[in-house]
């Protein structure tokens, strides 16, 4: 009883500093096999099932952490924000490919691993020493026999191995190294002129029209449909949309229904979704939605959410207004482009000019004042990102062509222009190269896991929390 008391306060500090990295991902691990009906499944990959008790508990875990992380600042709304639910199903799916993975390139894993790993763990150590009486209490704090214990701890450690298998053999020349700390460390200095759209500018009737004629396929309104349904979700929601089907069948008003037994927010108005286009609601339900006719009722339809069935209310085409309906927006889309497009041939004459006169001169010339920036270096100044990586392709007193930002176009010139310090170079040099490996590594298994992940056969089924 000491032991475990002791062993409690102690997890509560380390737990989640150390265990909880493994714990979430394996410990409530338990897919059973199961595989493509989807019952009881929140997900399968590749075929393998992942049951909602392992979601749910990764879940918890996961608000455990946050709670033990963050204490009184976390809260539902905080939850909804870091999205746990989509984490923690992301976890186990992405778990799943990556020991499904390690089989296929039969990776193994020794006892005499297992052991080494084991022992390494803080949370089983006492004074720096594994321990094995301790090892066994925490163990039991959490429910788990150490056979199975370890039977999961041998599965993490091949998706270690997979994953130093991926990245094993990754070098990085002494060319690479100096050209990236350059590109982090270099400074320019520059000065411009920003040629602003001007803001009254005239559109002319004619105008309009004419661009209402060329354009008028971009102000159709697409067909849009209203629609009430019902929703059920849960183990049983299957048969349970069937019995609905069959009262509204025989006869039962169906808003009275959506009232009575739909699980989704809208039932408060009979199920009544409103009018909406094609794209605005997941694709199982649109693609039967828009088939129905007015007052239709639907199969069972099963989404992400749960099953449905959709009585179609009414339906409006897809038509082109008259231009008295759209014209104040024409008018808005002809000034823009015009203000945006006489700033540009502004800019343009006054580039031209450069080759000429200096930028002082010229500024004064278009009314303009030239604007300077100091030493910077990449991400630390005021200018669009877009501005300021063309700079840093210039050399200096090289003038750029006009380039459009988010409020006008830039025309640029460099005018100093420092390199890296060798001295400072040779100090950071070791820690540098360090972190430049592990985001090189980073880099090429994230694009590896997607290619993964991207080829894998990965099926969503509707939770109920």
């Amino acid at each position: 009883m000491v032991m475990l008391k002791i062993m409690r306060r102690r997890a509560r500090r380390i737990l989640w500093i150390t265990i909880i990295l493994i714990i979430p991902a394996f410990i409530w691990w338990g897919t059973g096999g199961l595989r493509e009906r989807g019952i009881g499944l929140v997900a399968s990959v590749n075929g393998k099932g992942i049951t909602r008790e392992v979601y749910y508990k990764e879940v918890e875990g996961l608000y455990r952490e946050m709670r033990e992380r963050m204490g009184d600042a976390f809260n539902q709304e905080m939850a909804k924000i870091l999205n746990l639910e989509g984490a923690a199903l992301n976890s186990l799916i992405k778990r799943e490919l990556l020991l499904q993975e390690a089989k296929r390139e039969r990776i193994r894993v020794s006892d005499q691993e297992l052991r080494k790993e084991i022992k390494s763990y803080p949370a089983f150590q006492k004074e720096g020493k594994f321990d094995k009486e301790t090892y066994f209490a925490l163990l039991d704090w959490l429910g788990y026999t150490p056979q199975k214990f370890e039977e999961e701890m041998s599965k993490e450690i091949s998706i270690t191995k997979l994953k130093n298998l991926i990245l094993d053999g990754i070098e990085i020349s002494e060319k690479e190294i100096r050209d990236e700390y350059l590109k982090m460390n270099e400074e320019i200095e520059i000065e411009y002129l920003l040629i602003k759209p001007e803001k009254d500018i005239r559109t002319e009737k004619e105008e309009v029209e004419e661009y209402y004629e060329q354009q008028k396929e971009d102000y159709r309104i697409p067909e849009k449909i209203r629609v009430r349904h019902i929703l059920v979700k849960g183990e049983e929601a299957s048969e349970k949309i069937k019995e609905i089907k069959k009262k509204s069948k025989a006869g039962e008003d169906f808003e009275s229904l959506a009232k009575e037994l739909s699980q989704c927010p809208s039932k408060e108005k009979g199920g009544d979704l409103g009018f909406f286009k094609k794209g605005d609601m997941v694709e199982e339900f649109e693609r039967v939605a828009f088939g129905l006719k007015e007052g239709q009722i639907s199969r069972p339809v099963r989404s992400r959410f749960g099953y449905h069935i959709i009585k179609l209310e009414e339906r409006k085409e897809s038509y082109i207004p008259p231009l008295e309906e759209v014209k104040e927006k024409i008018k808005r889309t002809l000034k823009e482009e015009k203000r945006w497009k006489t700033a540009k041939e502004r800019a343009q004459e006054i580039t031209k000019e450069m080759e000429k006169e200096d930028l002082e001169i010229l500024a004064k010339k278009f009314f303009l004042e030239v604007e300077g920036t100091g030493l910077f270096k990449r991400g630390e100044s005021n200018l669009p990102r877009k501005i300021e990586e063309e700079a840093f392709g210039l050399k200096v007193g090289e003038v750029k062509d006009p380039l459009r930002g988010r409020d006008g176009y830039y025309i640029i010139k460099v005018i100093k222009r420092k390199g890296m310090d060798e001295e400072r170079f040779s100090q950071e040099r070791e820690a540098f190269t360090e972190d430049f490996i592990q985001k090189k590594k980073a880099t090429v298994y994230n694009q590896w896991y997607q290619d993964l992940h991207q080829r894998a056969k990965i099926k969503i089924y509707p939770v109920e929390r």
